[in-house]
């Protein structure tokens, strides 16, 4: 059955125009470049490596492996990495740009990992998966997921996850007060030709941007999300900077990168249950 896409989804990702770095083909200088990238350029595989060290999957891994959903996998490089690792059994990688996934099937042929990887169209809200997984990843795309769409996302997640299974959010970042100030600094700067930050007002001025719909959330307001959605969290700040070329310091103030191990919380959960057994839930 063909994909139907009834979602808003940011311009980035229709008929994406993807960077060199991406465009991952059958030959092996375009996989060096994407390793050059993700290693030297930025901290991309560096940062997801430090995060697959916190799920311990000697320690959580069932006998018969692994069962995985990498949503928003792009050209499925964390896909490829994580079929590498000897506990991983299948993983459903997907991602709605039609040219990511292009050469998502050669990056998993560079990693060796085929057989293991699944690749599949499929969104936040239509995520697409057939069975219920162990472990659900988000690597560098929670942050263009709209407000919106949070709730829709988290239910799909808790309809995915095994009972015991738990959540991934990789390569991430979070904003402090200080990014905010350097915001309203910038929009007095340009306060004549304002026209030039459509993409926020002084009302708004943690607006997504409208082309690839990243959001810029505060630790305080990424808590809530996995609260108010049934999740326990558990955060890991990194050192450094996930974008190592950026060529100004000022771009970089205010941003923490960080990764979060989710589990549902099952106390909310009973709590819920035994209140709609009382009848104290209203409809």
């Amino acid at each position: 059955m063909a994909f139907v896409l009834n979602e808003k989804l940011a311009t980035r990702w229709q008929d994406e125009d993807l960077a060199l770095h991406w465009r991952v083909d059958e030959t092996k200088e375009s996989f060096k470049r994407l390793l050059y990238h993700l290693e030297v350029r930025s901290n991309f595989k560096p940062y997801f490596e430090e995060a697959i060290t916190h799920l311990n999957l000697s320690k959580h891994n069932p006998a018969d492996g692994l069962v995985v959903a990498d949503i928003g996998a792009g050209v499925c490089w964390t896909a490829g990495m994580l079929a590498k690792q000897p506990q991983m059994k299948l993983i459903y990688a997907l991602d709605p740009s039609d040219n990511r996934l292009r050469h998502a099937r050669f990056v998993m042929r560079h990693f060796g990992v085929e057989d293991k990887v699944k690749i599949i169209r499929g969104t936040f809200l239509q995520p697409n998966v057939p069975e219920k997984v162990d472990l659900l990843l988000l690597c560098g795309s929670l942050h263009h997921c709209y407000d919106e769409q949070i709730p829709g996302l988290f239910s799909n997640i808790r309809q995915l996850l095994k009972p015991d299974g738990r959540v991934l959010i990789a390569n991430e970042h979070y904003v402090d007060r200080l990014w905010s100030m350097k915001r309203l600094l910038s929009y007095i700067k340009h306060f004549k030709n304002r026209r030039k930050l459509f993409y926020y007002s002084l009302e708004k001025l943690r607006a997504p941007h409208p082309f690839d719909g990243e959001h810029w959330r505060t630790k305080k307001e990424l808590k809530a999300i996995f609260r108010d959605n049934g999740f326990t969290a558990q955060f890991f700040v990194h050192r450094g900077d996930l974008c190592k070329d950026k060529p100004f310091l000022y771009q970089r103030l205010g941003w923490h990168y960080y990764h979060a191990v989710l589990c549902v919380n099952n106390r909310r959960e009973s709590t819920g249950r035994n209140q709609a057994h009382n009848g104290s839930i209203s409809e």
